[in-house]
């Protein structure tokens, strides 16, 4: 039982790669269901939509209808996309859809940076299988305020309150990445997006080279608690951050493995030898 579970979980997750890698590119043809579509269970009011961002925008929404029109109970089981710039909301996982019963799935984009068409995918996985889901916005070229870039604006606003992040629309990358997730994933979705981005910005430290013991203590601190002074904000639930203790605890687990105590230097995944 366990190894066919495991394999199922496998197979899904296989799908979804294979689904994501077909129109993950910026410039794929929109697949049809630009309007309503049947998919076993669901009734979706589309599966294509298109919006033109807003002049100096930061996020563009889009908003999927969905209908259990069968007699069973039906479930929205998770979502991936092909970008981490695009997140979809779901209530909870697994979501379920009594007969008859409807919702809406809430996709964002992050368009801070981008211009021109920017086309993304978000494979939803249903009870009956595979549901893909196509976002397309349209980003007029403007400038930004001057001398004042992205970036600074979010320090600006973190230095006011480090627990911004998960506020608005910055949840989307901060804090809905982070839902459901453990360990591995959980650190790669909530935290690699500052600690391990190809600009790191110079006040985000590098985590392989903190200069200081790094024990389980000092990593739950970190995690629940955050650094007052400084733009870490609070991760745990208490502090309103987005990570339940089940959570914290295997991030903790993870970080210890990642980032051995002994070795200062030692680069994600690897231990002293």
């Amino acid at each position: 039982m366990h190894q066919s579970t495991l394999l199922a979980g496998f197979l899904r997750w296989l799908l979804l790669i294979v689904v994501l890698g077909r129109v993950g590119a910026e410039d794929a043809p929109p697949p049809s269901g630009s309007g309503p579509v049947r998919n076993g269970s669901f009734h979706w009011s589309s599966t294509v939509q298109e919006a033109k961002a807003e002049p100096m925008g930061r996020f563009v929404t889009f908003a999927f209808g969905l209908t259990n029109v069968s007699d069973q109970t039906a479930s929205i089981l998770g979502t991936e996309s092909s970008c981490e710039c695009t997140v979809a909301e779901l209530p909870s996982k697994p979501w379920v859809f009594a007969p008859g019963e409807s919702g809406t799935i809430h996709v964002r984009m992050n368009i801070v940076g981008r211009f021109g068409t920017v086309t993304k995918v978000v494979a939803v996985e249903t009870s009956q299988g595979i549901q893909q889901l196509l976002v397309r916005a349209k980003i007029p070229v403007t400038p930004a305020p001057f001398n004042v870039s992205p970036r600074k604006m979010d320090m600006e606003a973190a230095r006011k309150d480090r627990q911004v992040v998960f506020k608005g629309g910055c949840a989307a990358c901060h804090a809905l990445p982070a839902i459901g997730r453990h360990g591995k994933d959980l650190f790669t979705k909530a935290c690699a997006i500052c600690h391990l981005a190809e600009h790191r910005a110079e006040m985000v430290p590098d985590l392989a080279a903190l200069n200081r013991p790094k024990d389980a203590a000092y990593w739950r601190d970190m995690v629940l608690h955050g650094r007052e002074g400084t733009l870490m904000p609070a991760f745990g639930k208490e502090a309103g951050g987005p990570l339940e203790p089940a959570q914290v605890d295997s991030l903790v687990e993870y970080l210890l493995q990642a980032y051995p105590a002994a070795g200062a230097n030692a680069k994600p995944g690897e231990s002293e030898r």
